[in-house]
């Protein structure tokens, strides 16, 4: 059987994963589990949700620190709202913290149904983004305004910033009705990270409900996750996101990741 590009892949995680663990004890755990990277929640994904601002330069000293010893980078920082209210430099400190941090990338999503507005707003985060060396990736979500794969290439596409990416998410890929012939003939230029999770075949009646707490191990479910993975850009980062803290509470987290990290290596080196 041939080697798919995949199958030794450096895994990174979204700190969805373990919201409840601060960033530098994240990045210890994420190191213990062998996993190479990580993602931040600096900002709330929804108003009052759990997030780590790393306010104080100490904090932000710490998670340097524990990244060095780690060996563990930060591959990206979240979340960023785009609404008709967005106003780009109201997000200039989550780009400051993120560089400093040494992140790579920001995730954005699409909160309203216009897409030439979007694009715009779009256009004003990632040149304010551009000096601190970040690009932003852009998530699909069926339930939010920028719903499929197909709206965030119309949104990404008017945007016109080389800077500006697509974030692939397994579960809205499924959720979303877009299809994986749809993620081949994407531009590869366009193509940001993915994410991978699984789930069943049936969507369930709350969509938000499955994607903050009810993901799936990859393999445990019924996505075609392999035909994913062989229609993205070689090289594409892949990152997992699913939380186990409400199927698997009894256990510490470093536990539950290392398990998370072991089964979803084991599923990409098995190909398809």
């Amino acid at each position: 059987m041939m080697r798919t590009w995949y199958a030794a892949s450096p895994l990174s995680m979204a700190h969805l994963c373990e919201l409840e663990t601060p960033p530098a004890e994240l990045v210890t755990i994420a190191g213990q589990a062998g996993i190479a990277s990580v993602g931040f929640r600096i900002d709330p994904a929804s108003p009052g949700g759990v997030c780590y601002p790393l306010a104080t330069s100490a904090e932000r000293l710490e998670v340097r620190r524990r990244c060095a010893d780690n060996g563990v980078s930060v591959l990206y920082v979240e979340l960023i709202s785009i609404s008709a209210s967005t106003v780009a430099g109201d997000h200039r400190r989550l780009f400051e913290v993120g560089a400093e941090i040494g992140a790579t990338r920001v995730t954005v999503a699409g909160d309203i149904t216009d897409l030439d507005l979007a694009a715009e707003k779009l256009g004003e985060i990632c040149d304010l983004a551009a000096p601190f060396g970040l690009a932003i990736d852009l998530e699909f979500m069926p339930f939010r305004g920028v719903r499929s794969l197909a709206d965030a290439e119309a949104v990404v596409t008017r945007c016109g910033r080389p800077n500006a990416f697509i974030l692939i998410d397994a579960l809205h890929v499924v959720r979303s009705g877009t299809s994986v012939d749809a993620i081949r003939r994407l531009d590869p230029r366009l193509v940001g990270t993915f994410q991978i999770c699984d789930g069943p075949a049936e969507a369930p009646a709350d969509l938000i409900l499955e994607a903050r707490t009810r993901r799936m191990t990859p393999g445990a479910g019924q996505f075609p996750l392999h035909a994913m993975l062989e229609a993205l850009p070689k090289g594409t980062p892949i990152g997992v996101e699913v939380p186990l803290v409400t199927t698997a509470s009894s256990l510490p987290p470093v536990t539950r990741l290392s398990q998370l990290a072991a089964s979803t290596h084991d599923f990409l080196s098995k190909g398809p």
